[in-house]
C-alpha cells in the first residue's frame, strides 16, 4: 500500500540460531523505520487540517523525517547484514565442501600468491597461536569493515562469502536496492543538495512519502529475503551426513 510501511516477512521457521541477531536488528530497524514515516504523516495532517487547503507541498520537517526514515532503514540493514556475516560465516566456512568455504580459501590463496603485499592483518593472523582462528578472523573482519553501499557489496559480501545460490537471491533482486543506496549516500554525505559541488544556492532532493516508502519496504523485503536464504544454506548444509 502506498505510503504505508508493510509487514516485515517472519524469521525462519526452523530453528537457526546463526541468523537470529542479523533477524533482530533488521526487524528493529523495520519498526524505526515505520515509526518515523508515522510521524511525518502525522505531521502532514495536522500541517491539512491548519490550511484551507489538503494540498501543498510538504513541510521541511516532514521532508527531513522522510530522509531520517531512508538513513534509518540502511543502517539497520548494515548492522544486519554485518551481524549476518559473522554468525553464519563462523558457522558455514570452517564446513568442508560448503560454497562459503571455497570462497575463503579462493581469497587467502590470492593473498597469500605474491601478487599483492601481504598485509599487516593478514600476517599477524598466519603467526598467531591459533591461525585457523585468527585467519577466519581476519576474513570476516575484511568483509564487514565498511558499510554496503549498493547491490554489488550484497552480491560479494554477502551471498558470495556465504555461499548463497544466485537462484535464491537473483542479482535483479539485488539491483533493485541500487536506488534506495543512492538516495542514502545523497542524504548521508551532501545533505541531499542536488549539487553540492556548484558554487551558490542550490537545491535538496524532496521526495514523496509513497517514493520513500516504496524504497524502504523494498530493501527491507529483500535484505529479509537475503536473511532467509541463509538461513536455507545453514539448514541444507546440518542435512548433509
Amino acid at each position: 500500500m502506498p505510503g504505508v510501511i508493510a509487514d516485515l516477512r517472519d524469521g525462519p521457521k526452523e530453528k537457526v540460531p546463526e541468523v537470529r541477531n542479523a533477524y533482530r536488528f533488521l526487524r528493529g530497524a523495520h519498526n524505526s523505520v515505520q515509526g518515523i514515516v508515522n510521524a511525518s504523516q502525522a505531521l502532514a495532517e495536522q500541517r491539512r487540517s491548519a490550511n484551507s487547503t489538503t494540498t501543498g507541498r510538504p513541510a521541511s520537517e516532514e521532508v527531513d523525517l522522510l530522509r531520517s526514515a531512508l538513513v534509518m532503514a540502511s543502517s539497520g540493514i548494515d548492522a544486519s547484514m554485518q551481524r549476518i556475516i559473522w554468525d553464519a560465516g563462523r558457522y558455514l566456512i570452517p564446513k568442508s565442501g560448503t560454497a562459503a568455504r571455497a570462497q575463503y580459501e579462493a581469497h587467502l590463496k590470492q593473498a597469500l600468491s605474491g601478487k599483492n603485499n601481504v598485509d599487516d592483518g593478514l600476517r599477524n593472523a598466519i603467526i598467531g597461536a591459533e591461525p585457523r582462528d585468527g585467519l577466519l578472523e581476519y576474513y570476516l573482519a575484511m568483509k564487514t569493515r565498511a558499510s554496503f553501499q549498493g547491490s554489488g557489496d550484497l552480491k560479494k559480501r554477502v551471498r558470495g562469502t556465504l555461499g548463497v545460490p544466485h537462484a535464491s537471491i537473483p542479482d535483479s533482486s539485488l539491483e533493485s536496492l541500487d536506488s534506495f543506496f543512492t538516495a542514502r549516500n545523497k542524504i548521508a554525505h551532501a545533505m541531499d543538495y542536488q549539487r553540492p559541488d556548484e558554487p551558490g544556492r542550490t537545491k535538496r532532493t524532496h521526495r514523496s512519502v509513497d517514493e520513500v516508502t516504496a524504497m524502504c519496504n523494498n530493501a527491507l523485503a529483500v535484505s529479509a529475503d537475503l536473511l532467509h536464504a541463509v538461513a536455507d544454506v545453514i539448514i541444507a548444509t546440518r542435512r548433509v551426513k
